[in-house]
């Protein structure tokens, strides 16, 4: 992925994203700007929530970008006006973080509820692989102790941190937060599925390693990068021998990781079994 910033509009390989702008917007937005906050949708893909930022059902919410499962991202406000994201929300002595911050969409359904052994959405769509925790703020449906949240896929993980650096390079963004940061309250994005403390090392200079380590493909033949934590899951590529990889998270054995090009940089992203790592 190749992202850069042009007149405030975000471009990936050269081109614009998908643009779906929103009318519910504050002004303009001061620079530098001082947070980032990250949400999840509570939702289907980010084309839905993106069109929802246009509705005139919607009684006034947007983010500043949208970014899908699959890492494709839609901009629904210019990075230089204030998006309705945060709504009541404080943080560091400042009160409506509207007028500090830009707001990024993750698409992900959130917390899910118990369906015999599986775990469903709000709109009974199932689940596979979910990420079990508890939330620190306490759960959202009244339970106690480790609940279901739709897990992340690297490839969405990867696509915000690369865009998150953007914005630090850009606009001076100096912290990084969640919705449930600055609204404890009333808000659980996005929630203990996404790995904060390994999103801001990605953004401001650390590795999203593993023990502070990339690791290396150590079996003659080869390894399956697969789109998910499982032999079940379709392979993607076969990793040769030696190709660096640097882990974003963890699913047991299995890891979610950024492939590495010989420039150090990352150029694909997969899960792959930890077995076969050095």
């Amino acid at each position: 992925m190749a992202f850069a910033i042009s007149a405030n509009q975000l471009r990936r390989d050269g081109k614009p994203v998908t643009s779906l702008p929103s009318p519910y917007t504050g002004g303009a937005l001061p620079s530098p700007t001082r947070f980032l906050v990250m949400h999840y949708t509570y939702g289907a893909s980010a084309r839905s929530s993106a069109e929802w930022f246009q509705s005139k059902d919607n009684p006034g919410s947007s983010a500043h970008l949208v970014i899908d499962r699959d890492g494709s991202v839609i901009q629904c406000v210019r990075f230089d006006k204030v998006a309705w994201h945060a709504g009541k929300s404080t943080w560091r002595g400042l009160s409506g973080l509207n007028q500090y911050s830009i707001g990024i969409e993750l698409a992900n359904w959130g917390y899910l509820n118990p369906a015999g052994t599986e775990w469903k959405t709000h709109t009974g769509v199932i689940i596979a692989h979910p990420h079990m925790a508890p939330h620190r703020n306490g759960n959202p449906n009244g339970v106690k102790g480790p609940i279901a949240w739709e897990a992340y896929p690297p490839v969405q993980f990867q696509a915000a941190a690369e865009i998150a650096r953007l914005f630090k390079e850009r606009y001076g963004v100096e912290e990084i937060v969640g919705h449930d940061d600055i609204s404890p309250d009333r808000k659980w994005d996005p929630g203990p599925a996404f790995d904060m403390e390994r999103f801001r090392s990605l953004v401001f200079g650390g590795r999203a390693d593993n023990d502070g380590i990339s690791l290396t493909v150590d079996v003659a033949e080869g390894l399956n990068l697969r789109t998910g934590p499982g032999t079940t899951f379709p392979v993607v590529r076969l990793l040769p021998a030696g190709t660096l990889v640097e882990p974003i998270e963890r699913d047991g054995r299995w890891l979610g990781v950024s492939v590495l090009n010989t420039q150090g940089q990352p150029s694909q992203t997969g899960w792959v079994h930890d077995h076969y790592l050095s």
